[in-house]
């Protein structure tokens, strides 16, 4: 894993899926995750009800700055007032992004369901099965 990669997010669409999906590359920092905030909730309030979000995170950098990680908690909780209900994390194999990730969740005090998948494939089944996303 590189230091210091440049940061990249890249945005998916699902098809008659009421699904936002995005890929984070690299080291993000709060400005990054204003970025993907404003995308995924104007994007999952565009379907309008309730909605899922797969954030596939197995090419992030680890996030070491408390700013950037209070960041991504409050997304959590952005996400749960604009309709979301649930978070699929596409993690791979990396059990300390996901060890991260878990941690953001607990900080935010939302109510989001959140389980981690090694593929966005066996996230959007999750989202379809558990919630008809």
């Amino acid at each position: 894993m590189g230091e210091n990669r440049v940061w990249e997010l890249k945005k998916y669409d699902v098809p008659g899926r009421k699904v936002v999906m995005t890929e984070g590359i690299g080291l993000v920092n709060v400005e990054g995750v204003r970025e993907i905030t404003s995308y995924v909730v104007v994007k999952g309030k565009s379907f309008g009800g309730k909605w899922g979000y797969i954030p596939i995170i197995e090419k992030m950098d680890p996030i070491l700055d408390p700013e950037t990680q209070q960041e991504f908690a409050k997304m959590h909780k952005s996400c749960e007032e604009a309709g979301c209900v649930a978070f699929a994390f596409v993690a791979g194999g990396m059990a300390a992004i996901k060890v991260q990730a878990k941690r953001h969740q607990q900080a935010s005090h939302t109510g989001l369901v959140t389980e981690y998948f090694r593929t966005k494939e066996e996230a959007l089944d999750w989202l379809k099965e558990e919630f008809g996303l």
